[in-house]
């Protein structure tokens, strides 16, 4: 079996110098009447494509704005698709019937782009930013004071009620847990101070009334070894069930060990979406997993969503921090606390640390109303 060594939970956590940051913002506006009836000159239902100009004149509006504050990258949405945005070293937007996906290189993509069904009115429509640079991190807040300008001024210019647009702001690391024992050397120190309190020092003031959420998300692959090691039971009605519930009760037994009160194991091949809610609840949604937290209630939950009829490439366990995870300091010793349930599952299924992943996706995200009602 290999070892593998577990730090003792602190504030203070090195990341592989490889971690790679992501920040992007986003604006929802509701299609109203009010608004469509504005712009009733730009919508042409004798066409087959009635909505092309409305569209295009709003996504017109929104690049202007982005040119005059110096924003380099930003995507006009009117599909009613959910958005995600990863790090990737070639830029692709891929597309499914209920996903958007940007993957991107800060460093090196800038582009403004519209995407949207002329032939339909949406629901809702998103003004997308994506941070550029070297240092996403370190410059979020100026990143997220820049774009609260810009969708502002989106809002005055177009003539929208601006207590009805709602302004979130996704960050997170993305790094393999075994980076170390991979050959990666140099690390970066993180305490993984709350938004409020980074923001604070950069000299920007949030809203009073926000909604954050802390949360990780790791893709364990599910390589052949594992699967025999673990087991899969060919000739069973579900021949995966006995491979997945192992892995969730070595899952929830290590959260529980280490005090992590939120967690969850996802094989079924959906998306999980992690959202804040008073009521909490977990629910399918087509090709997505609601996932509903309110950090607020410390209660230990665990929650399992798989197919044990189906095989998936991978599992992704999730976890999401509640009030008692937040120190002084920020969330590091919440991180140390992922960090060492994830090594303990590890070695329960003896990984081969020099050449198997798991790759963690560390979230800080909130979300608010651009102005209050």
């Amino acid at each position: 079996m290999s070892l593998i060594r577990r730090r003792r939970p602190q504030n203070k956590v090195y990341l592989p110098a490889s971690a790679r940051e992501n920040q992007y913002m986003l604006a929802r506006f509701t299609l109203t009447d009010e608004l469509v009836e504005k712009y009733s000159s730009n919508i042409d239902q004798n066409s087959d494509k009635p909505y092309q100009a409305f569209y295009e004149c709003l996504a017109e509006k929104f690049f202007k704005i982005c040119d005059e504050l110096e924003i380099e990258n930003g995507k006009f949405v009117a599909n009613d698709k959910f958005v995600r945005v990863r790090f990737c070293e070639e830029e692709i937007t891929p597309q499914t019937e209920q996903q958007i996906l940007f993957l991107y290189n800060p460093r090196y993509h800038y582009s403004q782009k519209s995407y949207f069904d002329a032939t339909k009115r949406a629901k809702k429509f998103r003004l997308i930013f994506l941070a550029n640079g070297d240092s996403v991190r370190l410059d979020a807040a100026n990143f997220h004071k820049k774009v609260s300008q810009a969708i502002t001024r989106f809002a005055d210019e177009v003539g929208v009620d601006k207590t009805r647009v709602r302004v979130c702001d996704h960050q997170h690391l993305t790094f393999d847990v075994f980076a170390k024992e991979k050959g990666i050397k140099g690390t970066q120190t993180h305490k993984f101070r709350a938004l409020r309190e980074r923001y604070n020092v950069g000299g920007f003031q949030l809203p009073e009334r926000i909604e954050p959420l802390t949360y990780a998300v790791v893709d364990m692959p599910l390589n052949r070894r594992i699967k025999q090691f673990v087991g899969v039971d060919a000739g069973a009605n579900k021949p995966y069930e006995k491979l997945y519930s192992s892995i969730a009760e070595m899952l929830e037994a290590s959260a529980k060990e280490h005090g992590l009160a939120n967690a969850a194991l996802v094989a079924n091949c959906l998306v999980p979406i992690i959202r804040y809610s008073e009521d909490e609840k977990v629910f399918e949604d087509g090709e997505l997993l609601r996932m509903e937290f309110n950090p607020s209630n410390s209660k230990m939950t665990f929650n399992s969503a798989w197919n044990g009829a189906e095989s998936v490439n991978k599992i992704q366990f999730v976890f999401v921090a509640t009030k008692d995870n937040y120190t002084n300091h920020g969330y590091g010793r919440f991180y140390s606390l992922i960090e060492n349930t994830l090594k303990d599952v590890a070695d329960k299924l003896e990984y081969k640390v020099e050449k198997e992943e798991l790759k963690i996706r560390f979230h800080q995200h909130l979300g608010y109303l651009l102005e209050a009602k």
